[in-house]
């Protein structure tokens, strides 16, 4: 049966020679670096940096995932099969796709070369606002929407054809929902950004506080005891996590 539009990834037959689409940025950073006093585009480190903490963040996730010695509870008692880790072995193409349209974002927007303040205030509730109120409601609809008979059977059965929950799970997707997943991350970063109240710490907070979430909600051991959310019922819509 032939793949149904954006279902498949454009590199999907570069296997290991996609990361050579991070080389325009590290050519970039390698350049300012040794022939220029400053980074002529400092968003170059960034998206770099940031793409290089997101994976890591995954490794650690997928370590603690198999950590059974701490004591951790599994949720499904079976592995993870070598099938799956086949299936779930291109998890990070979500990573590449984001950074490559956050290097657009910044090419389309000059203001994006001016350096960000570490810190702004405003901006982290501008951030919170329009997370709340624009960015969780259209993840919970474009959620439901996937679960629907079409978009189920020729998008989102792919992420779920993992049997057993990992990390790396988190990011096993087709290329469309990911499309819309960038939406739904980029509206408000974008959003803080363009109304000038950005900072560093705003923007790394938020890309590796949205991964750390779906990691803990995607792994295969209790991180935290259900009896926290009976007694602090609110949490639960808080934390994302497997049970």
């Amino acid at each position: 049966m032939a793949k149904k539009p954006l279902s498949a990834w454009p590199w999907e037959n570069l296997g290991s020679f996609k990361y050579v689409m991070y080389g325009p940025l590290a050519a970039n950073v390698m350049y300012s670096w040794i022939y220029e006093d400053s980074y002529k585009h400092p968003w170059c480190v960034h998206i770099l940096i940031i793409c290089a903490l997101r994976g890591f963040m995954h490794q650690l996730w997928s370590s603690y995932n198999n950590m059974l010695f701490l004591g951790n509870c599994r949720i499904k008692q079976q592995g993870v099969e070598f099938k799956q880790i086949d299936n779930e072995w291109d998890w990070d193409n979500f990573i590449l796709l984001q950074g490559l349209l956050a290097t657009m974002a910044c090419l389309m927007f000059p203001s994006m070369d001016d350096e960000f303040p570490i810190w702004n205030t405003k901006g982290f509730i501008t951030l919170m606002l329009l997370h709340v109120m624009v960015s969780e409601p259209l993840y919970y609809w474009m959620h439901r929407f996937f679960h629907g008979r079409y978009l189920f059977t020729h998008y989102h059965s792919l992420h779920h054809s993992s049997s057993v929950p990992h990390p790396f799970t988190a990011g096993h997707a087709t290329f469309l929902e990911h499309l819309i997943l960038s939406m739904v991350i980029g509206i408000p970063i974008m959003g803080s950004i363009l109304m000038g109240s950005g900072s560093t710490s705003m923007i790394y907070g938020y890309v590796l506080g949205f991964d750390f979430m779906r990691c803990m909600g995607h792994t295969n051991v209790e991180v935290l005891h259900g009896a926290i959310f009976n007694k602090l019922p609110f949490l639960r819509y808080l934390i994302y996590t497997p049970t």
